[in-house]
């Protein structure tokens, strides 16, 4: 199951992962971050665990151009500690 992270989620996303600030195509900063969870998590929960024991994947789309860059399961994993 997917779900878009909230404004404050995303923070903490960027914090994690390093993507989400804005679209590496054109530039703007009105993003969404869409997440994967992972089977038995809360990550499907606002507030849920959004880190690499929470999900599998996730998508930053542009809310103007409309592109779309991958956060894969290996970027995930890198930060998992």
């Amino acid at each position: 199951m997917s779900r878009d992270l909230t404004a404050e989620e995303k923070q903490k996303f960027i914090a994690l992962y390093g993507s989400g600030t804005a679209c590496e195509k054109c530039g703007n900063s009105d993003v969404t971050v869409k997440i994967w969870e992972k089977y038995g998590s809360n990550a499907h929960e606002v507030g849920g665990d959004i880190s690499a024991e929470g999900i599998i994947g996730a998508v930053v789309a542009c809310d103007a151009c409309g592109h779309g860059q991958t956060v894969t399961r290996a970027r995930i994993l890198e930060t998992a500690g």
